[in-house]
């Protein structure tokens, strides 16, 4: 295991070296000569198979980075019953049993203030608590595969980065490896789409394969796009890579509007808005005011049955391949995706009732939610053949993990506020871009979780732990910026 997490070669190989590289070379001279005497294409693989579980032992800093450099690109596939992300999940996975490896052997790590941090010490209440009500899962299988599936994620997209996201040149290559790809991605998108004519109607099936869906593929630009204008300022004016960053930003923008995802567009005025939030140190307000409209609103849709009120014409309710048409819609409760939203919250809300403290288990919403909706919400895409979960993270957590696991987790979202802007108010003008980007991420995140489920989503997901991590090392002063 190497002793650092810097580029470099274990004694051993050194010394060695000679001898190793002959070894090498001729195996992997020997492969391709039987790859082609046999007519076996799979032994030209054989060689690079060896390679990477000695990247992994040398260094996995790099395969790290190889993960961030794949992850925008990353496909989901199905192989049977079970489903993953390719390339980007197997490495995860690696990159999970790495992790703990080395804080086990390097266990003075663990003595970083970071991990005392109380976002740290949340999530690890979050995934103790999912353990527990694992135990009364209406289907304990589906529960052990969200733990197995959050436990790979928590090391490999938050603990991971904890350990190697310290200085100036990490976080340029932690950028770099997310743009590259994505840039090149948005415009695959926009290609593809524009052969359609941009409508509406086909941003869908545009961003296929890559990403699942055009609310993932919108989601996760949009998160990446304060990122994109921080990253300006590492350069100077006249150089290419700040000219390739600063006409990027209107191809961002235009790639968000052209997904036309409503979440992502309130995502980008709330990140404008947000930015005056943390200059003018008004969290702790916005926080009160948003909690308070959440209870008022739940109490106002909930008292007498309200919600029955603006039950729609379900001959009405459907899916509109017009924009203007999908908008106002949206407003007359007309709209497809917006109608089935309230079948399911109100589901949810029924299902919480009857399972109030550990809920259904986790990964068990879809297999318990029918018997408790209305009808009057009912939709033509209510058999649900895709098998999404409630489109609301609180909402989900209510059901699935009950009570306590929506206090955590509304916990959390205070603690990652509050702590982006004691941190924004402590830092240097320097340090306080970086904290910017991140917690504009997290808001455009937050936001749209709000409307969907993206926490477990592989690309949005990953990124927002990722810029958890990157608060808890701005909090804990553990990045060093060669400017300071």
């Amino acid at each position: 295991m190497q002793t650092s997490t810097d580029f470099s070669v274990p004694d051993f190989f050194a010394r060695y070296e000679k001898p190793l590289f002959w070894m090498s070379g001729s195996m992997a001279v020997v492969c391709y000569v039987a790859a082609i005497y046999f007519k076996m294409n799979l032994l030209f693989v054989l060689p690079f198979v060896f390679l990477f579980p000695a990247l992994v032992i040398l260094n996995f800093r790099a395969v790290f980075f190889i993960m961030l450099l794949v992850l925008p690109v990353s496909v989901e596939t199905y192989l049977g019953s079970f489903g993953t992300d390719l390339p980007s999940e197997p490495l995860v996975m690696v990159l999970a049993a790495c992790t703990v490896l080395y804080l086990i052997y390097y266990s003075y790590e663990l003595r970083n203030p970071a991990y005392k941090h109380p976002i740290v010490i949340i999530l690890a209440m979050m995934f103790c608590w999912s353990i527990f009500v694992t135990l009364f899962s209406t289907d304990v299988f589906l529960s052990v595969k969200y733990l197995l599936a959050k436990s790979w994620y928590l090391l490999g997209f938050f603990i991971l980065p904890i350990i190697l996201l310290r200085n100036k040149k990490s976080l340029k290559q932690f950028f770099w490896c997310l743009y590259i790809p994505t840039y090149l991605s948005i415009w695959y998108v926009m290609i593809r789409h524009g052969l359609k004519g941009f409508t509406f109607d086909t941003i869908t099936n545009a961003v296929h394969p890559i990403y699942r869906n055009h609310v993932n593929y919108a989601v996760f630009i949009t998160m990446l796009l304060p990122f994109v204008f921080m990253a300006r300022s590492w350069y100077p004016v006249d150089t290419f890579k700040h000219k390739l960053l600063k006409y990027s930003i209107p191809v961002f923008l235009l790639a968000i509007y052209l997904s036309y995802t409503r979440g992502a567009w309130l995502a980008v005025v709330a990140m404008a808005a947000y930015f005056f939030v943390l200059r003018f140190n008004l969290t702790k307000y916005v926080l009160v005011f948003a909690s308070v409209l959440a209870i008022g609103f739940s109490g106002y849709i909930l008292k007498d049955n309200n919600y029955l009120k603006y039950a729609p014409n379900y001959e009405h309710t459907i899916y509109h391949d017009e924009l203007a048409d999908h908008l106002s819609s949206t407003f007359e409760m007309e709209d497809m995706s917006t109608v089935e939203r309230f079948y399911r919250w109100i589901a949810a809300v029924n299902l919480f009732k009857e399972h109030p403290l550990v809920g259904v288990g986790p990964n068990n919403f879809v297999s318990n939610y029918k018997k408790y909706t209305v009808t009057a919400y009912e939709t033509y895409i209510s058999d649900n053949e895709e098998k999404s979960t409630v489109h609301n993270y609180f909402l989900l957590l209510l059901t699935e993990q009950g009570l306590p696991a929506l206090g955590l987790y509304v916990a959390l979202l205070f603690v990652v506020l509050l702590s982006a802007q004691k941190i924004y108010n402590a830092v240097s003008e320097n340090r306080k871009k970086y904290v910017v980007a991140v917690t504009l991420c997290i808001i455009a995140f937050l936001l749209n979780n709000t409307l969907s489920d993206l926490v477990e989503a592989n690309k949005v997901g990953s990124l927002f732990f990722m810029c958890l991590a990157l608060l808890v090392n701005f909090s804990s002063d553990a990045v060093t910026l060669e400017e300071d």
